[in-house]
């Protein structure tokens, strides 16, 4: 399941190692043929890209999307319970669905990070990695609507793990989500009211941030692989 991996190391923060790896990552997507061929020459396409652009310049993009828009979040959870107590519990629970894998999380990220949650799939049989990347594909999407907007290479990605998924995202969920937030850089204000509006106290109204799956949910699918 070497194709999850590899998505996820395209997605994590930018090294210089990323920019050198296009060679073995096109020969491992090709190898596995997960993904249909165009897909993975609109990948290499991005990889090439990204080796072209300083390092510098590539991280601080990277900081612009996906660490100072919070509509681009690669924090799962974060656009189904924002701060709120249920996230905690989510993250809880998905923690030890690592460690009964035998993994132990030793990055600085939560376990709903997108790279690390497919990290954790990579290590699972094909089919069952399929059906547990359902419970994120509707988040996953319109994450990849939102990069598209933003005119971003990174969009690819998520374009394919839809197609490694088992099912399609829900339309009327997507539309929902883009319309609430289309993924646009906020301006100060809109960050000032978001910071507001986060659910810091126990009781609050669960929001699920316009129509994405329930955290509670996702985890389901992950344990019952259904």
């Amino acid at each position: 399941m070497k194709t999850l991996k590899a998505l996820a190391f395209l997605m994590a923060y930018p090294s210089a190692d990323m920019q050198k790896a296009s060679g073995e990552i096109s020969a491992v997507l090709k190898a596995e043929g997960w993904l249909p061929a165009a897909t993975i020459r609109k990948i290499e396409k991005f990889m090439d890209e990204c080796a072209a652009v300083d390092i510098y310049d590539l991280q601080e993009d990277y900081v612009g999307l996906f660490d100072r828009t919070p509509s681009l979040c690669l924090h799962l959870f974060e656009h189904v319970h924002g701060d709120s107590r249920d996230r905690g519990q989510a993250l809880v629970e998905l923690d030890m669905l690592y460690r009964e894998r035998g993994l132990e999380n030793d990055s600085e990220h939560t376990p709903d990070y997108l790279p690390l949650f497919l990290e954790y799939l990579s290590i699972l049989p094909p089919n069952e990695a399929r059906e547990n990347l359902d419970g994120a594909i509707d988040v996953i999407a319109v994450l990849g609507e939102r990069l598209k907007k933003r005119e971003s290479g990174y969009a690819v990605l998520f374009d394919a793990l839809q197609e490694a998924a088992a099912r399609k995202p829900d339309l009327r969920k997507l539309q929902g989500a883009l319309e609430f937030n289309a993924g646009f850089e906020p301006t100060q204000d809109e960050m000032d009211e978001a910071w507001e509006q986060q659910f810091a106290f126990a009781g609050t109204k669960d929001d699920n941030g316009g129509g994405c799956p329930k955290a509670q949910d996702m985890l389901k699918r992950m344990e019952t692989g259904s």
